[in-house]
């Protein structure tokens, strides 16, 4: 930070002006070894204050992560990349850089006395962070779009959360012209769009070794096999071009409501791609909780065998595979596309799900969508009345595919099997 001038030595502070110190630590992910993230602590609080509670957060201009996962499955080469380090790519105005000081050691040395630094740029773990990068490069892709192509603002508009950026295009040209226009229009604000990846070995040939992901670089993908991507906490294999599970080794997780809840909630799945497994989860942690309150209490030695048993079988997903593409064709090219939405109740819960249909010149092909599924309400309700909590699951499901898709349908069905 300090290198790349990130961080700047603080200059001594005038009598009664106002400053804030801020403790930091490191964080290291699982997935990337050697790899140290440094947080700023602005949650850390002196007398009942903290930086985050004094601070505006700004308004949420993120996109919906579902919605950027929806597109990203629309088109046959489908893309991924990143913004490096984007929240230190804006600057903080010079007289509210006291309220971003921290310690450390003079000259970077470790060997030296303890001095005042200050942040030069917005950091990890303040609040208005988000709101901010989000907004400044939004104002990027606004103000270059006559430069470089508004499928490139767009992209940058519509196609990103936070720092991660995913698309699919019906063409490998397309996709190339994609990236090049976006990162130079990027670059115009001194952002680095890096850490591509693509199912296509066209669009990975025309990339500087440089901007691929990192366990991309230098390997013969005509040869080798390329190992599994990851964005938006979802596994995508290059290779077949499906969505895949990545199972975490399940810990020895206390029989409690705390220990349940964390196993269920490991498993992420914005798409619904395994609800029917998820929401057999959902169903047990109810039936394990009913009546307990504290969350450290073990739970009916009753269910214990029915418990581990599903907990096991999360292990048989990481053979599950899942085409990323809603169809084998492009969604963009056909003549005609239709949504077919089914709910269904029972006493336990309820679920809907949607098919997509597009019609080519070579026929009809039908793709999976989204699923969304709830536990049942308590008190209990009639029958009828689930099948409606149903159906209006199913008209919320369309809302949010209509908002997010980006696709006009030319037809769209909702069915129900109850009278």
């Amino acid at each position: 930070m300090v290198k790349n001038k990130h961080a700047e030595v603080a200059p001594p502070i005038e009598e009664g002006k106002e400053r804030w110190y801020l403790p930091m630590f490191g964080v290291y992910h699982p997935q990337k070894p050697g790899k140290i993230r440094v947080v700023f602590d602005s949650c850390a609080e002196w007398k009942g204050v903290s930086l985050n509670k004094v601070l505006l957060s700004g308004p949420d201009l993120n996109n919906s992560l579902l919605g950027v996962l929806l597109r990203f499955r629309k088109e046959p080469i489908a893309v991924t990349a990143d913004v490096e380090q984007m929240f230190y790519c804006f600057y903080v105005r010079e007289d509210h850089r006291d309220y971003l000081r921290f310690m450390w050691f003079k000259d970077n040395n470790m060997d030296n006395e303890v001095i005042d630094y200050r942040m030069k740029v917005h950091v990890f773990g303040n609040s208005p962070s988000p709101s901010v990068s989000i907004y400044c490069m939004g104002r990027t892709a606004k103000e270059y779009e006559q430069k470089y192509g508004s499928e490139a603002s767009q992209y940058i508009l519509r196609n990103f959360y936070v720092d991660d950026g995913l698309t699919s295009l019906p063409t490998a040209e397309e996709a190339i012209a994609l990236i090049q226009k976006s990162k130079a229009m990027l670059a115009e604000s001194n952002l680095h769009l890096h850490k591509i990846a693509s199912n296509s070995g066209q669009v990975m040939a025309a990339l500087d070794e440089a901007d691929k992901a990192k366990d991309l670089q230098n390997i013969n993908l005509k040869s080798e096999t390329p190992p599994c991507q990851r964005s938006l906490g979802v596994s995508w294999d290059l290779e077949t071009g499906s969505f895949t599970f990545k199972i975490s080794a399940q810990k020895n997780d206390e029989y409690t409501r705390r220990g349940v809840l964390s196993v269920v909630n490991s498993l992420f799945d914005p798409l619904g791609l395994v609800s029917p497994i998820t929401l057999q989860g959902k169903i047990l942690v109810r039936k394990l909780s009913s009546g307990t309150v504290d969350w450290d209490a073990p739970l009916n030695p009753e269910y214990k065998e029915e418990w581990d048993s599903w907990k096991q079988s999360l292990a048989h997903l990481e053979n599950l595979k899942v085409p990323r593409c809603y169809v084998r064709t492009s969604v963009k090219l056909a003549t005609r596309k239709e949504l077919s939405i089914f709910s269904d109740a029972s006493t336990q819960a309820i679920g809907a799900v949607a098919y997509l249909t597009v019609t080519t010149e070579v026929g009809r092909h039908t793709g999976f969508v989204l699923s969304k599924s709830k536990v049942a309400p308590k008190p209990a309700h009639t029958v009828p009345r689930l099948e409606l909590c149903a159906a209006v699951l199913a008209t919320e499901m369309f809302e949010l595919i209509k908002e997010e898709m980006d696709i006009r349908f030319d037809t769209v069905q909702f069915y129900t099997d109850s009278r």
